[in-house]
Parts: C-alpha cells; structure tokens; sequence
C-alpha cells in the first residue's frame, strides 16, 4: 500500500524494526539482534548508520521515527493492533472518530481533503511520577529532537536536558532513551496525541489493511464503553 519509492535496503529496515520491538517494555541490544539476525555486532551498528544516514537522522531513536513518519515502517510491525488500539484510545473518543474517519478518507480517495498539524495538549495526571519539566522533555525525545533540539526549543541546557531524561529514565524503569518514550506513554505519563499531529497519526495508520483498521474501531468501542463505568480521568486532548 505504500506509494513512494524505498529509500531504505531491506536489511536496513529489518534492522529498524528490531530496533523499535520493545519485548518486556525494553528494546533489544546490538548483540541481541545480531544474534537474533545471525549477523556480527559491527553489521548491525553498519545497517543502523546507513539508516540513519538515509533518513536523516542523527541517532536511531530519531531513525525510527522519520521511518514510521515516511512510510518505511508500519506500526503494526511495532505493536499488535490492541497497542495501536490503547495508544489511540488516550486521545479520546471524538478525537479517535476524526482520526479513523480521516483514515478511511485516505484509503478510499488515497489523499487527506484537509490537513491536520494541530498537537493534541493533554492535562498531567495528577499523580505523574515526572516533574512537568521532565514530561516535556520526554515528549520532545519521544518526537526525535536530539537534547541540543531540545534544548534550543526549552531554553534550557543540553546538560540539564541531560539530567531530565535520565531522571525520567530512572523514574519509569527505562534503559535507553528509546524505552523511556515506551515506557512514558505505555504508564499514560505521556499520549501520542503529543508526540504526533492529527495528519501523522492517520499517515502511520494508513498502511494498514482496511480489516485492521475496523478492527482497532471495534476495540476501541470496547475500551470506551468499559470507561464510561469508571472514573472520568483528567486527561482530557484539547486541539491547539
């Protein structure tokens, strides 16, 4: 279903998507995949450069966000349609409905007739284990800012952005910079609503089967009716 011409080999796009799976919420090591591959280390540290080269990204957190964003990889190699389902579920029922109604369009006609670029602003839980600081912190590494990009776009050093994400990394039981976003938006310290706009969610829910698409529709009634017999959370998305 992809339209535009592969910028990446296969093995380098095999390797990203190694590189995004997060079995047991923690991404695989170089020597894992390797082994996984049955490849040496330094080939997979070679595929992860060249990807990274192609996409124009400087580290491969950043690598596999440019890939989900340009079509080289899809998101239900990443996560099962039931995690697609929960990460969609966070942005709310009327925002949910926008986003499969603009899918559907997209399938059907193969282009958006309106453009969504709005990020979706979500109120902190109030019982957030990071610091409002951290959480925009995460939020702009989950978006694949490198810590200078951050930086710039806080005012704040490299150093303390530095410091932020390891303290949130420590905060959420993360490795790498990688695990912290999965961890952060699996733990609802952060929606995807803030890492991608409206137009990028349908653009990473577009590959998908037409089937696939009805079915994260019918789970995500599922998960809306059980709320509406519990607690309203204050997690409520406002469009920008």
């Amino acid at each position: 279903m992809k339209t535009k011409s592969t910028t990446l080999t296969r093995e380098e796009r095999d390797i990203l998507v190694l590189v995004a799976l997060h079995p047991r919420n923690r991404h695989w090591t170089n020597t894992e995949i390797a082994e996984r591959l049955g490849m040496s280390t330094s080939k997979v540290k070679t595929l992860i450069y060249q990807a990274c080269i192609k996409l124009g990204a400087q580290n491969r957190h950043q690598a596999i966000v440019f890939a989900l964003q340009q079509g080289e990889i899809r998101a239900d190699e990443l996560n099962s349609l039931d995690e697609l389902a929960e990460f969609l579920a966070a942005l709310g029922p009327h925002v949910v409905k926008t986003v499969l109604e603009l899918v559907r369009q997209k399938l059907e006609h193969g282009c958006l007739q309106t453009k969504y670029e709005q990020i979706l602003q979500i109120d902190r839980k109030q019982d957030s284990m990071l610091t409002q600081r951290e959480r925009d912190v995460v939020i702009l590494a989950a978006r694949g800012l490198t810590n200078k990009e951050i930086a710039d776009r806080l005012y704040i050093s490299v150093h303390t952005v530095r410091n932020m994400l390891n303290k949130a990394s420590a905060s959420l039981g993360a490795r790498t910079r990688c695990d912290t976003a999965i961890l952060a938006l699996k733990q609802g310290e952060i929606s995807g609503g803030e890492i991608f706009s409206l137009n990028e969610i349908v653009e990473l829910l577009a590959p998908l089967e037409p089937q696939s698409i009805d079915t994260i529709d019918q789970l995500l009634s599922q998960k809306f009716e059980q709320s509406i017999c519990e607690p309203a959370a204050n997690r409520t998305p406002i469009l920008l």
